[in-house]
């Protein structure tokens, strides 16, 4: 295995970390809403009780989103960096591997989708929704919902691909 090969092999093994790091911390915000809504503090409970509860949980689900948008659009970016330097350094490879080549050009493509496409519709339309009665539906949130799915699709494409890529490497060394 020479020195690119490693170096590929690092940068993979972080950009999977990384997605599967992400995909936990954004399951984690808004149970952790509900969990400090459940059990409260006394100093947060002094601090809201001006507020409804409802108006509270309303509050902290609005900050959960707003730190989720920004935590996923450095997300968007960073992977867009971690892309191109795999592409780079594949490309710069000798003997060239095409297959990784086209893999890792697939998930470049894949992440500048999601970061340049879908995230921003997705913080477009959540934003639109924030503050929003969810009784009856407002008319975006299965659209907001759809481009949730879509985002989770091929963000799970792209993590197949990068195991893929990983397998290959190490089990054809």
């Amino acid at each position: 295995m020479n020195q690119i090969q490693t170096l590929a092999i690092a940068l993979v093994g972080v950009w999977i970390g990384w997605t599967l790091f992400m995909w936990f911390l954004a399951g984690r915000s808004f149970s952790t809403v509900e969990r400090v809504l459940s059990k409260p503090n006394a100093h947060f409970t002094e601090a809201t009780k001006s507020s409804a509860p409802e108006q509270t949980r309303e509050v902290l689900r609005y900050l959960a989103s707003e730190i989720n948008r920004t935590i996923f659009r450095a997300y968007g970016l960073g992977q867009i960096v971690l892309g191109a330097l795999l592409m780079a350094l594949l490309y710069w490879q000798k003997p060239r591997d095409t297959f990784s080549l086209v893999v890792a050009g697939g998930m470049l493509v894949l992440v500048l989708i999601l970061a340049l496409v879908i995230t921003p519709q997705i913080v477009s339309l959540g934003r639109s929704l924030d503050f929003v009665p969810r009784d009856p539906s407002p008319p975006g949130l299965r659209r907001f919902w759809a481009l949730h799915g879509a985002f989770t699709a091929l963000d799970g494409v792209k993590l197949l691909a990068g195991l893929v890529l990983i397998g290959r490497w190490i089990f054809k060394s």
